[in-house]
């Protein structure tokens, strides 16, 4: 259990430092997009989460469970900090 509370923490880390530089210099524009009429843009949509959670799975299914857990436990934090980053730093509101 304190080895998932750490890769959560992990995982909150590094969903913040990638989507914090993705704020600053995307790497195209599409990342800077707003996502429909909210005020997050799509580098604040946690991709790290789905690329661990579906790894996770494919370890799960390999019988590394722990392993599993772990990567799950890291890509959770990830889609925290990529979603808190962006409800911190929020576009301007959509204009009508």
């Amino acid at each position: 259990m304190r080895n998932q509370v750490l890769f959560v923490a992990l995982g909150v880390v590094s969903g913040v430092i990638v989507t914090l530089r993705a704020h600053r210099a995307p790497t195209s524009p599409g990342w800077d997009k707003r996502v429909g009429r909210t005020r997050l843009r799509r580098s604040d949509l946690p991709v790290g989460f789905t690329a661990a959670l579906l790894t996770a799975l494919g370890l799960r299914g390999a019988g590394k469970n722990t392993a599993a857990r772990l990567v799950a436990a890291w890509g959770i934090g990830a889609g925290i900090g990529a979603v808190g980053t962006g409800i911190a730093e929020p576009l301007e509101p959509a204009s009508r």
